[in-house]
C-alpha cells in the first residue's frame, strides 16, 4: 500500500500525523497540568487549615495570627454579611473534617476562601496569591511549535518542489519529447539526477540519430541493388530459378519495407492522419498491397466508416493476413469485420505464449524460420496509435486476431 503513495502524499501523511500528535500532546499535558495545579493549591490549603486548626487550640492571640495571614498569604474576612454570601454562593471546591476540626474551601469571584471551623472558632480567610490557572504559557507554546512545524513543512515542500518537475519532464521524455532538458542548477541529489538524465538523454538522442541514419542509408543502399537484381532475374530463361530468386528478392523487399515501417513506427516524429473512410476502403487497399488471390479469402463484412490512417491500418490488415495465411494448416483465411471489431480467422494451432510475447519487436519462434517477427509488433503498434485493442483467443481449433473497435485505449 505505502509503496504506490506519492513522496509529497507520503509526506503530507507523516505531517498530518505530526500535527495531530502534536495537538493531542498538548491537549493531554494541560489536562495534567491542571490537575497538578489543583492538586497544589489543595495541599496548600490543607496546610493553612491545619496550621489555624492547631493553633486554635491553643487559644492564640491576634499576634499569632497575624504571623499566620502573613505567612500563608491570607486575610480575614471580618464582614458577617460577606461571608454569608460567600457561604450561598459560590463554588465549594472541597470539605474536609478530622480530629481538629473542619475546612471548607470556596471560589468566588475567582478568588479562593478556606472557611476553617473548631469547636468556638470559625474564620472565612482570602487567599491574596493569584492562583487562577493561565494556558497562556502552554498556548505561546503551542503557537511556537505550531509556527516551526509549518515553517518545516514549507521547507520541505519548495525542496520537494523541483522533484515534482523533475517527475513531469520525465512523462514528457517518455512520451516521445527528447528534446526536454531538465533545468535544475542545485548541488544535492536532485541536481546529481537532473545533470544525469541530461546526460542520458543527449546519449540516447544521439544513438537514435545514429540509428536512424544507419537505417535509412542501408535500407537506401539495399533498395538499388534489389531492384537490378530483380531486372536480371526476368531476363533467365529458367522459369524455375527466375521463380526462386524473384520470390528471393521480393521477400528481401519485404523486410525493407517492414524495417522502414518499424522505423517510421519507432521515430520520435511518427504521426498518424486520421480520415473518415469505410471499411472496405481499407481492406481493397490491403488486398493490392498483398498482391494475392482473393480466392484463399472468406469475407464476412458488413461495412462501416471510421476514422483512420488509410495506409497504417491497410499495413495492419495485411500482416495480420499475412501470417494467418502464412500459419494456417489450410492456408485459408476467413475477414470478419463490423463496427464493433475486425477479426482475422485461420485453422490452427493455439499459441503457446500469450500476444504480448508474440508482439515483441524482432520476436520469432524457432519454428518461424522465415521473416523477423516484425508483422505482430506493427500490428499492435499501429492500432495502438489509433487507440485501438489487439486481442487474440483460439476457439474450436481456430485462432482469432481481433482488433477491439470498442475497447479503447485511454
Amino acid at each position: 500500500m505505502i509503496k504506490n503513495i506519492s513522496i509529497s502524499t507520503f509526506i503530507n501523511i507523516i505531517f498530518t500525523l505530526a500535527f495531530i500528535s502534536i495537538f493531542a500532546t498538548f491537549a493531554i499535558f494541560i489536562k495534567y497540568d491542571k490537575e497538578r495545579h489543583d492538586s497544589s493549591l489543595q495541599n496548600r490549603y490543607e496546610l493553612i487549615a491545619e496550621n489555624f486548626l492547631i493553633l486554635f487550640q491553643d487559644y492564640p492571640t491576634n499576634e499569632r495570627l497575624v504571623e499566620l495571614y502573613k505567612k500563608f498569604n491570607v486575610r480575614p474576612i471580618d464582614n458577617r454579611d460577606r461571608i454569608l454570601e460567600i457561604i450561598n454562593n459560590a463554588q465549594e471546591l472541597t470539605i474536609t473534617q478530622n480530629y481538629l476540626g473542619t475546612y471548607r474551601v470556596y471560589k468566588f469571584d475567582e478568588t479562593f476562601y478556606i472557611y476553617v471551623q473548631q469547636y468556638g472558632y470559625n474564620i472565612m480567610l482570602r487567599d491574596t496569591k493569584h492562583h487562577n490557572y493561565s494556558v497562556a504559557f502552554i498556548s505561546i507554546g503551542f503557537i511556537a511549535a505550531l509556527i516551526i512545524f509549518l515553517i518545516l513543512y514549507e521547507i520541505l515542500t519548495k525542496k520537494l518542489k523541483p522533484l515534482k518537475i523533475l517527475n513531469r519532464q520525465i512523462i514528457e521524455f517518455s512520451k516521445g519529447n527528447k528534446d526536454i532538458k531538465l533545468n535544475y542548477s542545485g548541488n544535492d541529489e536532485i541536481g546529481t539526477i537532473a545533470r544525469n538524465f541530461n546526460e542520458a538523454i543527449n546519449i540516447i538522442n544521439n544513438q537514435s540519430k545514429s540509428k536512424d541514419l544507419f537505417m535509412r542509408n542501408m535500407m537506401h543502399e539495399l533498395k538499388t541493388p534489389i531492384t537490378k537484381a530483380m531486372f536480371i532475374a526476368e531476363t533467365l530463361e529458367n522459369e524455375k530459378t527466375k521463380d526462386n530468386l524473384q520470390k528471393a528478392f521480393r521477400r528481401m523487399d519485404d523486410i525493407i519495407k517492414e524495417l522502414a515501417t518499424v522505423e517510421k513506427l519507432t521515430s520520435k516524429n511518427t504521426m498518424i492522419y486520421k480520415e473518415k473512410v469505410d471499411f472496405l476502403t481499407i481492406f481493397d487497399k490491403t488486398i493490392d498491397l498483398m498482391l494475392i488471390n482473393q480466392k484463399n479469402l472468406e469475407q464476412d463484412i458488413i461495412n462501416f466508416y471510421f476514422e483512420v490512417d488509410i495506409y497504417m491500418m491497410s499495413i495492419a490488415l495485411k500482416n495480420l493476413i499475412d501470417n494467418a495465411l502464412k500459419f494456417s494448416t489450410d492456408k485459408k483465411v476467413k475477414i470478419e469485420a463490423n463496427n464493433k471489431s475486425i477479426k482475422i480467422i485461420s485453422t490452427g494451432e493455439v499459441l503457446k505464449n500469450s500476444l504480448d510475447f508474440y508482439t515483441d519487436a524482432f520476436y520469432q519462434e524457432d519454428k518461424r524460420s522465415s521473416g523477423f517477427g516484425l508483422g505482430l509488433y506493427i500490428v499492435k503498434t499501429i492500432v495502438n496509435l489509433h487507440k485501438y485493442k489487439l486481442k487474440y483467443k483460439n476457439k474450436d481449433g481456430k485462432n482469432y486476431f481481433i482488433i477491439d473497435l470498442e475497447d479503447r485505449l485511454k
